[in-house]
């Protein structure tokens, strides 16, 4: 009938203005609020593109270039694969070391691996660290998704870390029973939020906990990729050497670049010594 069609146009046309505002929300431009809120928050932050492109015109001297392999240690998250397209562009493909919140699940036996995988006479770049997201009004911890009207944590996995990190400080949740439980089906969850706990007076002093965040869990995985670098460095052949590139992944809106802000970058030997500091200080 004329009220049923009537009726079905006024449906595909609702779904279509949801749709039409979905894609509209997450399809930004660059604008002052985010960068504003990045260069305040992070002043030593810089975009993916001035980033590589500092990271190779330094590394360039010690022979990195087509016998580098690139190896990242980034959250799972799907908005963190900007950075590891960006660096394919110089480096080719990466190996992935990471799992929820950026820390380097693979551990040891993934390092091992991914030294065996270096082209000959080549050398490896391993990038790592957390993310955070700022949104299209300048929310730390937040990000615009592709699809969804609203924004949402960024990084979920920190954000329910530091939450669980609050109540253990709270008394709410037993240390000792939560260490106990043996999670299987969310390891790693469990095992961002244990390795956060030291972290709980750090960010519940802070005057934004959400930029604080990141923060905190880089310094929890540097720790741990100094352990897997002293232990799996050897693996890695003569004359190849051990590039660390560690800090906080920013994420922004879409239609602009993603940041990066650098806190360590550093040149090791396959017995972990220490060749150069290479981080830059402006």
């Amino acid at each position: 009938s004329q009220l049923g069609t009537e009726k079905s146009a006024s449906k595909e046309q609702s779904v279509s203005q949801v749709s039409l505002y979905c894609i509209s929300s997450t399809m930004s431009t660059p604008n002052d609020t985010v960068i504003t809120k990045i260069e305040s928050t992070y002043p030593k932050a810089m975009t993916n593109e001035d980033l590589i492109a500092k990271v190779a015109d330094i590394l360039k001297p010690y022979g990195y270039g087509e016998s580098t392999l690139l190896a990242s240690a980034l959250c799972c998250d799907e908005v963190n694969r900007e950075l590891e397209r960006d660096f394919r562009g110089t480096y080719g493909d990466h190996f992935s070391m990471g799992g929820l919140a950026g820390f380097a699940f693979g551990g040891v036996t993934s390092f091992g691996a991914m030294a065996h995988h270096i082209p000959v006479g080549g050398s490896c770049l391993v990038v790592y660290g957390p993310h955070v997201g700022v949104d299209s009004n300048g929310n730390v911890g937040k990000i615009n998704r592709r699809g969804r009207i609203a924004a949402g944590a960024c990084c979920g996995s920190a954000t329910a870390a530091a939450g669980f990190v609050q109540s253990v400080r709270e008394c709410k949740i037993v240390v000792d029973s939560y260490d106990d439980l043996p999670d299987v089906v969310d390891a790693q969850q469990h095992f961002v939020g244990t390795m956060l706990l030291p972290y709980g007076d750090r960010l519940a002093a802070a005057d934004e906990p959400a930029a604080e965040l990141p923060l905190a869990l880089y310094d929890a995985q540097s720790e741990m990729m100094d352990e897997i670098v002293e232990a799996g460095c050897q693996e890695v052949h003569d004359p190849g050497r051990i590039a660390l590139l560690g800090g906080v992944q920013i994420n922004t809106p879409q239609g602009m670049s993603d940041y990066f802000l650098p806190l360590r970058f550093e040149i090791r030997d396959n017995k972990n010594n220490l060749i150069d500091t290479l981080l830059w200080e402006e």
